[in-house]
């Protein structure tokens, strides 16, 4: 099902298009103690910014997806000269077509609210072995949302679901992860930094219009939305 939020960060290349950008991303990480011989999944890689960062900065074995074929066409480009080497694939979140119980660690930055989420989230409680955790950056809701604002969202960024903490929680819980914290960041919706940009041509307007009505939702409603930061594992 196309998305016009996502084709309009797929057009537009961004990097760390998620809320509090690559910077956040470095952060975060860089808290990882990530081994040489680990397995990590990038689920929902965009252009490869953060598995480049990963494979650079740990060597671990790094395993990129995304479902979108410009945004896969943009990381293999980055990333094909990286070394170590970066396998990115084509595929989808809730039915990723990787094995059973193979990967230690698995990321998702702002991906799987755009999916069935606990499709999504059992998919990657398969996929990790029993001692692996995920690190995932997702849209939270901070109140009740009033109902017009509720539908903008959906309307504007093509999600079915706008989750409060504890609803994350229990979706979480539900997929298998028995023990989930929350690692501190600043709660509000923050813009991503555009630093990291690979443009396509020819982009119609109206992803220009998107990308400021997107500008506009999170300027006026960080009182209604933000994020949370999930590190999870399964035991």
């Amino acid at each position: 099902m196309s998305n016009d939020y996502l084709d309009l960060i797929a057009y537009f290349g961004i990097g760390g298009a998620h809320p509090g950008g690559f910077a956040l991303t470095e952060s975060i990480l860089g808290g990882e103690n990530i081994q040489p011989m680990e397995a990590v999944l990038d689920v929902g890689c965009g252009t490869g910014q953060t598995a480049a960062f990963l494979a650079k900065s740990f060597h671990c074995q790094v395993t990129a997806i995304d479902n979108h074929p410009i945004m896969v066409e943009k990381a293999k480009k980055r990333l094909k000269n990286n070394k170590p080497p970066i396998n990115v694939i084509e595929g989808n979140a809730e039915n990723l077509g990787l094995a059973d119980d193979s990967f230690d660690l698995a990321i998702a930055e702002s991906v799987i609210v755009f999916t069935n989420i606990s499709k999504t989230l059992n998919e990657l409680a398969r996929v990790l072995r029993d001692t692996g955790r995920m690190i995932i950056i997702e849209m939270t809701a901070e109140q009740n949302l009033p109902e017009a604002l509720r539908k903008e969202i959906r309307r504007l960024y093509g999600i079915r679901e706008v989750l409060n903490e504890e609803e994350w929680r229990s979706k979480l819980q539900q997929a298998g992860f028995t023990k989930i914290e929350i690692i501190p960041t600043p709660s509000a919706l923050i813009l991503s930094e555009l630093d990291d940009i690979n443009q396509s041509k020819n982009i119609h307007s109206k992803f220009f219009d998107l990308w400021e009505e997107h500008h506009q939702l999170t300027l006026q409603n960080n009182q209604f939305i933000g994020y949370r930061v999930f590190k999870c594992h399964l035991c």
